[in-house]
């Protein structure tokens, strides 16, 4: 496969007097080793904490980005391969390169201090400033025009080193998520399964004994766990084995539709391993079947190449570029620099080091933490009792499959249904759902106007916020809460193993549903109306975009959330909107019977704000 290099054309290589006064030097591997690890390790210290919390998002969600593990090294061997065009001039140091690592560590700086609220304050945001201060050590210490083998490089670790966040991924592989649905539905068909007609993203197979085994094509199988992958590796295959710019966009291109492809080809491996156990559908199984599917890709994306490749020979056959010559062994001169890159190599590793200090400086003066510690409930979800007031709990708690655990990311949740007694002529059932999340930021909730589309339903109305009409629970005291603004509310409940009443928080914030109505597409009767709010960190908000600032603004040391869904199916008749109100009603009744138990299941949020205000005291 032939290594590609920049079309750019180089100027000749022009020796060094003899008679310079400034002789060149001819560092030995050795020599060249300590500074580069001297220089690694100054750039380490300067942005430890964005490392760790990839290195942490890499291992914890190995699923979704163990790849970026592999990226670095994946861009030292691109660098390997041009390493005779990167030394066959000597290296001119540039001292605007410093100038880079300085606006790298102002930027990574600012993305710390900024409001939660903005853009700024992100993961993704904040690489740029690693990307910068990385550019500006090549360009202090090589020069610049190591930019032009280093470039794809450098971006290529941008790109696909880091994890990209749910809310800007989603966006894409959501789509992916229904094609993959539609091909996998397709092709059981074809292998001649017996299947019922899908119902959105809900396969469901009939086994040889008449029971139905439902395939849930959720965004796990969606092509978001391979999607990034599918493209890091295939923008390193076409920039290494094209040379034309125009095949190495197509190539890359088809990292889409290959990502889809194999993805199908992966959901019915898991399907047709599901109808002989479960065992195989979630877990360490789960993985691995994604990872042999990554064999195929890669010859996936060979055999693309090898379709391109002829695009780029010329009339007589051969091909065009100066990538073709590459390949053949070339002689590796010695790396040459002027005495300057000692000065140069100082002032970035300084620079790197006197910044990191200051912004880590700033991040322990200003309380901030990244990474969050987990909080666990006070008591298990289940606890909540099977009678709120006038609602009481009918049948038993859903247990949730693995695979259905697996996605929704939690292992801390409680489905049960509960039903208004005296509801007179028209009978009022709720189902009440919770979810609870600590540790990580970064995952997008499972809210119904995205799960019901995905499952068939017929969206009736636009998500909407409708405010409850909730009676004053508790009495308020003195203590504020510092991210709400707002005074706590206590209520005094029974212990039900101390004896007696203990005070326990409520969520501080108004509470507020985000709503939405879908149909039935089999039965136009029938509604199916939802709506959900959350507690995080003690206080309360409705938007599933807005929860994460809430739960992980950096000032906090822990972070949890806990999603609160409650779901109606009725029938219509024929106003819509008086339907929407009847559900606003029971949710408010059953919600100010729910607050005081949900009080003393979640954490009491006092406790870490004092926590919080004893090392203020103490810094």
């Amino acid at each position: 496969m032939a290594a590609s290099t920049p079309p750019a054309t180089e100027p000749a290589t022009t020796e060094p007097a003899a008679s310079d006064a400034r002789p060149w030097l001819v560092p030995g591997p050795v020599a060249l080793g300590i500074a580069g690890v001297a220089l690694l390790a100054a750039y380490w210290f300067a942005f430890e904490d964005f490392f760790l919390l990839q290195y942490h998002f890499a291992t914890e969600e190995a699923a979704d980005w163990g790849h970026t593990l592999f990226v670095p090294l994946i861009a030292l061997y691109v660098v390997f391969i041009h390493r005779a065009d990167l030394v066959a001039q000597p290296f001119r140091p540039g001292w605007t390169g410093i100038g880079l690592v300085v606006a790298g560590l102002a930027w990574y700086g600012l993305t710390w201090i900024a409001p939660d609220s903005t853009f700024l304050n992100s993961h993704n945001v904040r690489s740029i400033g690693v990307f910068l201060a990385l550019a500006g050590v090549c360009v202090a210490t090589l020069g610049w025009r190591s930019i032009v083998w280093l470039w794809f490089p450098l971006l290529y670790l941008l790109v696909f080193g880091q994890r990209i966040t749910d809310k800007v991924l989603l966006q894409v592989t959501y789509p992916l998520q229904d094609v993959a649905s539609w091909g996998s539905w397709h092709l059981l068909d074809l292998l001649g399964y017996t299947l019922l007609p899908r119902t959105g993203n809900a396969i469901e197979i009939m086994r040889t004994d008449g029971t139905v085994y439902p395939l849930d094509v959720a965004e796990a199988c969606s092509g978001m766990r391979m999607l990034m992958a599918f493209l890091a590796l295939g923008t390193v295959i076409a920039y290494v084995g094209l040379d034309r710019w125009w095949l190495r966009i197509v190539l890359v291109l088809t990292g889409v539709p290959i990502a889809v492809v194999v993805n199908i080809l992966r959901i019915c491996t898991l399907g047709i391993l599901g109808l002989h156990g479960e065992e195989f559908m979630f877990g360490e199984f789960h993985a691995l079947v994604g990872l042999v599917w990554m064999i195929p890709t890669f010859a996936l994306f060979l055999l693309v190449m090898w379709f391109l490749q002829p695009f780029e020979e010329d009339e007589s056959g051969n091909r065009k570029g100066r990538g073709a010559g590459s390949a053949e062994p070339r002689e590796t001169r010695p790396a040459r620099f002027p005495r300057s890159v000692v000065p140069a190599a100082v002032a970035a590793g300084f620079a790197l080091v006197f910044g990191g200090a200051a912004v880590s400086a700033t991040i322990d003066a200003l309380g901030l933490h990244i990474v969050k510690a987990p909080v666990a409930p006070r008591a298990p979800l289940a606890t909540i009792p099977s009678r709120l007031g006038p609602w009481r709990q009918v049948g038993e708690d859903t247990i949730f499959r693995d695979t259905l655990v697996e996605v929704l990311g939690t292992e801390r949740y409680l489905q049960r249904t509960y039903t208004l007694e005296d509801a007179g002529e028209t009978a009022a059932t709720l189902s009440l759902h919770l979810a609870y999340y600590t540790d990580l930021a970064g995952t997008a909730p499972h809210v119904p106007e995205r799960c019901w589309s995905v499952h068939g339903g017929v969206g009736i109305r636009r998500p909407e916020s409708i405010v409850l009409d909730l009676p004053a629970l508790g009495r308020e005291t003195a203590l504020i809460h510092r991210g709400a603004e707002r005074p706590y509310r206590v209520v005094d409940l029974e212990d039900p193993i101390l004896g007696g009443t203990k005070e326990h928080p409520l969520p501080v914030g108004p509470v507020g549903l985000r709503s939405t109505m879908f149909g039935d597409s089999e039965d136009p009767r029938l509604r199916q109306l939802g709506g959900y709010f959350f507690v995080a960190n003690g206080r309360t908000t409705d938007s599933a975009l807005a929860v994460e600032n809430v739960a992980f603004d950096l000032t906090s040391s822990h972070a949890y959330y806990c999603k609160i869904q409650l779901d109606m199916i009725a029938e219509s008749t024929g106003d819509d909107e008086a339907l929407m109100g009847r559900y606003r009603d029971l949710c408010a009744d059953f919600i100010a019977h729910l607050l005081p138990e949900l009080a003393r299941v979640l954490p009491d949020w006092r406790t870490y704000e004092r926590r919080r205000e004893d090392v203020d005291r103490e810094g």
